[in-house]
Parts: structure tokens; sequence; C-alpha cells
């Protein structure tokens, strides 16, 4: 051994003397009783452990009568006493435990409180297409006819009392009621056309399309709403004037049949990229389904979600293959629907007089609207519970 390591040596047991020697009185005599070796002490702490197990108490230092004990000073840890974490012990030592797994917390799509009077404008607007729509073109129309029948039934009464039927055509319409019946057709549509622009033109920061950069880039269902508009105008325009009585009773179909071609569109080219941008999607990317970009515009604007939702709707989109699959699915049940109804008014335009055919088709559209939407609805809710699910569970991220 040389010089310097017996020195330290020899330092090393001076230390040890002198820490001895300076030792309190009390703490030498607190540490003969706890290793005391009286009978009745060591009974008693045998005692004191066994409840200890007994009632599943960690295991302590033993017992000691002194309660001014000074605590040892934590040292600390070495790096080769240290525990080591890994990823492969935690999941092992989780399942040993069987802790309940964490839920993970899914982002809301909409989440936004909107009340109906926030904007009148557009709460009002499913109230006026069912009263400019099919109540006032039936109040007139059916008026008018019933006025017109009961003058036909008297002139065949005065006429032609003894002949059966009668052989004066019974009159169902004529160009001035075509014209004024339609009169109202569309008031209601104009109004929630006019309420989304107002919306969206003065309120462009709130709610318009991610990528607007002035008040006039409006959404693509304004836009769309728009043209089915104009389009319906042909037939009602070209069969009064005209008196196309089958014509005129077509004007829904031709709205419904142009929806029908974009959702067709949107279907079959899926891999097509659109040549400008449309709502929140940049020029140049692919094109999705058609009910995608209608939810995103009526819920943003319609439903007082805002551009914040937007933002989610998009993202969830590109992240959450369910998501885009269903939407897949509802625009091909919109298309569906679509060929349904416009097969279901040609049979009632065809095979009935127009005094029946004019209401009737009517109904016909409403109801094939109310049904569509009572579905989608429903369809929705389990939907969305259903890749929740799938959510927990870690096989989709939103």
């Amino acid at each position: 051994m040389d010089t310097s390591t017996r020195r330290i040596s020899m330092n090393t047991e001076i230390g040890n003397e002198s820490s001895s020697s300076e030792e309190d009185p009390e703490e030498k005599e607190i540490r003969n009783i706890n290793f005391s070796t009286d009978p009745e002490e060591i009974a008693m702490n045998k005692e004191i452990n066994g409840l200890q197990q007994q009632f599943g108490v960690p295991d302590s230092a033993p017992h000691s009568n002194a309660n001014n004990t000074r605590p040892k000073e934590t040292q600390p840890a070495s790096s080769a006493n240290r525990p080591h974490y890994s990823r492969d012990n935690t999941a092992a030592s989780t399942v040993a435990r069987n802790l309940p797994p964490l839920k993970r917390k899914e982002t809301r799509l909409a989440q936004k409180k909107a009340h109906p009077w926030q904007h009148l404008g557009i709460t009002l607007g499913l109230p006026m297409i069912v009263l400019f729509d099919i109540v006032v073109p039936c109040i007139i129309y059916y008026t008018w006819y019933g006025s017109h029948k009961s003058t036909w039934e008297a002139e065949c009464r005065d006429q032609f009392s003894t002949q059966q039927p009668c052989p004066i055509e019974r009159p169902q319409f004529d160009k001035d009621i075509l014209g004024s019946a339609i009169a109202s057709f569309g008031i209601g549509e104009l109004w929630i056309l006019i309420a989304r622009v107002w919306r969206l033109f003065f309120h462009r920061e709130q709610c318009a399309p991610l990528l607007s950069r002035n008040r006039w880039e409006l959404d693509a269902t304004s836009w769309v709403y728009l043209v089915a508009m104009i389009l319906a105008l042909i037939p009602f325009v070209v069969g009064s004037s005209l008196v196309i009585p089958k014509l005129y009773l077509y004007g829904p179909s031709f709205i419904m049949g142009f929806l029908g071609i974009l959702m067709c569109i949107t279907i079959d080219m899926p891999f097509f990229k659109i040549p400008i941008g449309i709502n929140s999607q940049a020029r140049g990317s692919r094109l999705r389904p058609f009910i995608y970009y209608a939810a995103e515009d009526f819920i943003a604007v319609d439903g007082l979600q805002d551009r914040e939702f937007r933002v989610r709707y998009n993202e969830r989109y590109e992240s959450n293959r369910m998501f885009r699959r269903f939407f897949v699915y509802l625009t091909l049940w919109w298309l569906l629907g679509v060929c349904l109804y416009i097969g279901c008014v040609s049979a009632v335009i065809w095979t009935l007089p127009f005094h029946y055919a004019f209401g009737l088709s009517l109904g016909v559209l409403f109801s094939y609207i109310a049904i569509w939407a009572a579905v989608t609805y429903a369809w929705t809710i389990i939907e969305m519970k259903r890749e929740h699910r799938a959510y927990e569970e870690g096989r989709i991220d939103v």
C-alpha cells in the first residue's frame, strides 16, 4: 500500500472516532432503548409487528417511546442503484396491477351552443319553405279549381242534364292559374339564400370558408343553391307560358336532378383534382363527396358553428378513414333518394289527372326530404357513437 492510500485510511478512522465521540448522549440512550434485550419489550415489539402484518401496514422501524428522534438524512441514490424505466417494464407493471385504461378525450366537432334566435333569418327558413312552396300554391290552385269545378257542374246540369258523362271538358288548369299558383314557389328558398349571403358577407371572419379572401367568395352551398333555383324556373316559366302541365310539374325535379348529377361526379371521380378552391379545400386537392361540402356549410353557417367548426371538420376528415367512408355512404344514400323521388313523381305526373298530380307531386317532394333527413340524422348519431368507441379503443385518431 503506497503512502497516499495509507494517509487516506488514517484520516477516515480519525473522522469516524471523532464523529462517534461527538454523538449526543440522548441519541445513545435512545439507541440503547431501541435495541434493548428486555424480554417484555421484545414481546411487545413482536406483537406490534404481528398487528401490522394483519392489517396490511408496511413494516416500520422498531417501536420507540422517543418522539424527538432526528430523521436520517436521505442520501441521493447512485446511478447503479437508481431504478431503470422502460416502455416494456411500465406496460408489464400496468398489466400486472390490472389498472383501468385511461379514457381518451375526443375532440367535439360542434362546440358552440347556438340558440335559434341568434339568427332569426335562418331559423325562419324552413317554415318559409313549407309555407310558400306547398301551402300557398295549394291554396291558390285548389281555390281556383273548386270555383271552376262548381261552374262546370252548373253548365253540365243546364246543358246536358240527361247525358252522362258531361261532354264539356272539366277545367283543370289554364295559363293564368299555372303562373299564379307557382308565383310564391321559391320565396322560401330565396329567403334562406339571402339570409346565408347576409351572414357570409357581414360576418366573413366568423363563418366564411377558411380559404375565403374577400366577402364575395361565398361557400359552395350558396352557389349551388343559386344555380338550382335558376334551373327550377325553367320548367315553371316554359310550362306556364306554353301551357305544358307535365313539364310544369317537373320543376322541383330539375333541382333534384341537378343535385344528383353533382353527387355522381363527386362519387365517380374521387381522385379528380379540383381546379378551383371549394370551401376549405385548396385548388389541386382531391374532390370530396357532395354531402361533405353540404354538411360543412350547413353546420358552419346555418348551424352557427362558424370557422372553428370548419377547422375541426376538415382535420377529422383528413385523419379519420371511418369519417371519410361515412360521407361516401351518405352521398350514395341521398343519390338513391333522388332517383326514387324522380321515379315516384314521374309516375304521379303521367298517370293521374292534373288536379291530383299538382298537390301529390309536392307531397312526394317534401315526404322524400323529410324521410331522408330523418334517416340521415339517426344514422349520423349511430355512426358518431361507433367512431367514438373506435377512438377509445385506439383504432382511429381524431
